[in-house]
């Protein structure tokens, strides 16, 4: 009986990791018709492997997608403004705020709907921290984060500035 179990458990872990994001049908059609496709693969390194809000304030339910890059293995973010189809790669290779080029730092995401957020500043010259400023949020955002023994150490928040996305860093 022991090694029956032993069979159905590997089997299940097996299934598990072998498991890609299921997606919106019209999320998949952009990304192809794109030619996204082409160089990056959608991902679930994190979880949830998506987000949905109305990121732009358009009224329409936009997507951000996990993703790497298929050359190099980063990983990142594909937002995509449901109502234009426009797209916005962050990270997997493109570098994006205190965030980099690789999102392999990063082991927690979620939707962030407070209305303010306190930004880390930095001393230019020596890169020290020096206090923070309070940012008013219109819309919802992404709060991406690194953790260690339950405690966030460091992240951003993404959000939508009327014009780009923009980091807001948060932590350390």
């Amino acid at each position: 009986m022991k090694p029956f179990l032993l069979i159905i458990f590997l089997l299940a872990i097996t299934a598990a990791q072998g498991q890609t994001a299921t997606l919106p049908a019209w999320v998949s059609d952009i990304f192809k018709s794109k030619g996204l496709d082409k160089k990056y693969a959608v991902a679930s390194f994190l979880k949830p492997s998506s987000l949905q809000a109305d990121f732009n304030g358009d009224a329409t339910q936009d997507i951000a997608v996990l993703i790497t890059e298929k050359a190099t293995n980063r990983k990142g973010v594909l937002l995509i403004h449901r109502g234009t189809n426009d797209h916005f790669l962050l990270g997997a290779g493109i570098p994006f705020g205190n965030g980099d080029k690789d999102f392999k730092w990063a082991n927690k995401w979620q939707l962030y709907t407070r209305k303010t957020a306190f930004e880390t500043q930095f001393d230019k010259k020596s890169g020290d921290i020096i206090g923070d400023k309070e940012v008013k949020l219109a819309r919802p955002r992404i709060l991406i984060e690194d953790y260690e023994d339950g405690f966030a150490l460091a992240g951003g928040i993404i959000y939508w500035n009327g014009n780009k996305y923009i980091w807001i860093h948060q932590g350390e």
